[in-house]
């Protein structure tokens, strides 16, 4: 675990996004990204695409591959389908960030939960209206592999 070095008052954009919403913004070479569980038991399910071609986007295998290892923590190299780094995790408080278990969707909810919460909110869903919003065409079939940062899955046991 290591804490973040930075000092948030410094930063030159600083949003809250509400539970259950979507943001979008570019990070240029040399930018930090921080993302905080503001109240705690959140995920913030992440897409990550290459600001110059869209068609090149964050790769989970290619990621667990470049570290040898299935969840993302500080010094994880977030690879692209290209092979390039898009991004470089420098701090972390959590420890263990999933890449596996996908974004939900309404069908994985009323399958998770029950039928009459199909309706609840799915980030899938929100994927599509951010990419719906961003300034380059996005479709559903551009939403790929995620990363869910503060979400770490059983791993299971095998006996």
């Amino acid at each position: 675990m290591k804490e973040s070095t930075l000092d948030p008052k410094n930063a030159v954009f600083r949003e809250v996004i509400p539970a259950g919403d979507w943001w979008v913004h570019e990070i240029k070479q040399g930018q930090t990204l921080r993302i905080l569980d503001l109240e705690g038991n959140q995920a913030a399910d992440t897409l990550f695409f290459s600001a110059a071609d869209s068609t090149e986007r964050y790769s989970a295998d290619r990621t667990i591959q470049e570290q040898a290892a299935l969840y993302l923590t500080t010094g994880t190299k977030l690879m692209s389908t290209e092979g390039r780094a898009l991004l470089t995790i420098t701090a972390d408080t959590c420890g263990r960030h999933d890449t596996l278990g996908g974004a939900c969707s309404r069908e994985s909810n009323t399958m998770r939960y029950a039928h009459d919460k199909e309706c609840m909110h799915a980030c899938r869903d929100s994927f599509i209206r951010g990419a719906q919003e961003w300034n380059i065409e996005l479709t559903k079939r551009d939403i790929t592999c995620n990363i869910n940062f503060f979400h770490s899955r059983p791993t299971g046991r095998l006996s």
